[in-house]
């Protein structure tokens, strides 16, 4: 193996692989960077450092993997702090308007919960303390980032000024049900939120989910509250604190199920395929149903691989491979 080119591995990498126990088995040149395999006991990741100062991660769900790309947002989130003197992390400047924000985690991840949250923010002054304290888009925060900003929030802005709702996969795929699809399901969840958080509010924004999300909400709300739904919403900070508050708990939650499996189940949609299969062969398909939102496609391809896998067995043909994906 080649040594590593120490001089050009990020100072914050090296300190978090110093910490964790983890280290840089080989290296290699990609195309405007290099990519470092990371390994930690039988755990395995890679981390592309590009020439921009960008970076990505790749491998199986692991511990390892987890702590590398919260390590990779946590760059990202340093990355957009140096451009705050243009633009002040691109949050818009606070007004004085009473206002209740929305936002959600864990819709399209096939482990875990819905989780949706709101966060009132009764004028200017309560805007600025929220800015004063980090308050941004969760998608630029590590796991312990998101977990001590919202508990800066709730400290900022009080727990009465915070509502929280998490929907357990089981329950979420009888509410998904009963109103028709997702979208519905969380425009429902919107109105539940505002509904609570109403006292004193004039405006109702909301992090668009789907096109037809006002179509959803607007007829439910009482007259003289004005909504705004539109994409990108977390740069008003009533919306960046239930971004923040929504992800925290959606950590939370996720690692609360994984404790219970006793193995680590992977955040969003991609590379599921091997705990979604680890689940239904050590626990069952009831169990599937506890911990992950069963309509997704996921589901009916791992019930099939176990069918097929079931067949060849009776037939005395072994098994498959068990790390197919």
């Amino acid at each position: 193996m080649s040594p590593t080119p120490a001089n050009v591995i990020p100072d914050s990498l090296k300190r978090l692989l110093d910490a964790s126990g983890a280290e840089i088995s080989t290296c290699r040149r990609i195309d405007h960077g290099t990519q470092y395999r990371v390994t930690r006991g039988p755990d395995a990741a890679t981390v592309n450092v590009y020439t921009t100062g960008k970076t990505s991660t790749g491998g199986k769900p692991s511990l390892l993997l987890n702590l590398l790309e919260d390590w990779r947002l946590s760059q990202a989130a340093g990355a957009s702090a140096g451009k705050r003197t243009r633009r002040s992390v691109d949050m818009a400047e606070p007004d004085g308007t009473p206002r209740v924000g929305t936002d959600e985690a864990g819709k399209g991840d096939y482990f875990g919960p819905l989780v949706v949250a709101g966060a009132r923010v009764l004028g200017e002054e309560a805007a600025r303390k929220l800015r004063e304290i980090g308050v941004r888009d969760s998608k630029t925060l590590s796991v312990l980032g998101a977990r001590n900003l919202a508990r800066s929030i709730l400290e900022s802005v009080g727990a009465e000024n915070v509502r929280v709702v998490v929907l357990h996969p089981r329950e979420y795929e009888v509410r998904r049900r009963a109103v028709g699809n997702i979208n519905k399901l969380l425009a429902e969840i919107n109105v539940q939120i505002f509904g609570e958080l109403r006292a004193e509010v004039e405006l109702f924004v909301v992090d668009e989910f789907a096109k037809a999300a006002r179509s959803y909400i607007e007829p439910r709300l009482p007259p003289g509250v004005r909504l705004v739904v539109r994409p990108r919403a977390e740069d008003d900070m009533a919306v960046a604190a239930a971004s923040v508050l929504a992800r925290a708990r959606y950590l939370e939650e996720m690692e609360a199920l994984s404790e219970e499996m006793g193995f680590e189940l992977p955040r969003g949609a991609t590379h599921v395929f091997g705990a979604a299969r680890r689940v239904v062969e050590e626990r069952g398909e009831e169990r599937l149903a506890e911990v992950a939102k069963v309509h997704f496609g996921t589901t009916a391809w791992v019930l099939g691989v176990r069918e097929a896998r079931e067949k060849v067995r009776e037939r005395g043909g072994g098994d498959f491979d068990r790390s197919s994906q």
